[in-house]
């Protein structure tokens, strides 16, 4: 199982906050059946795990990988 540590999630709720909340003036914009506006994408590689969100509504990345304990 794939997650997020306590500095990782601190980071990405940093950048959330920051994002607007409203899609282009439109609150109820549909974002998926579960409410997927953000993708996490977790890729295992010899030397770590590199994580990386996406925001489906503006389209922007956060790399989170911590590359420091690599």
């Amino acid at each position: 199982m794939f997650k997020l540590d306590k500095s990782q999630e601190e980071k990405l709720k940093v950048w959330m906050e920051s994002l607007p909340q409203e899609v282009i003036g439109d609150p109820d914009a549909y974002t998926g059946a579960i409410g997927g506006r953000y993708t996490y994408k977790f890729t295992p590689t010899g030397l770590g795990v590199i994580v990386v969100v996406k925001d489906f509504i503006t389209k922007k990345e956060i790399n989170l990988t911590d590359f420091e304990n690599w």
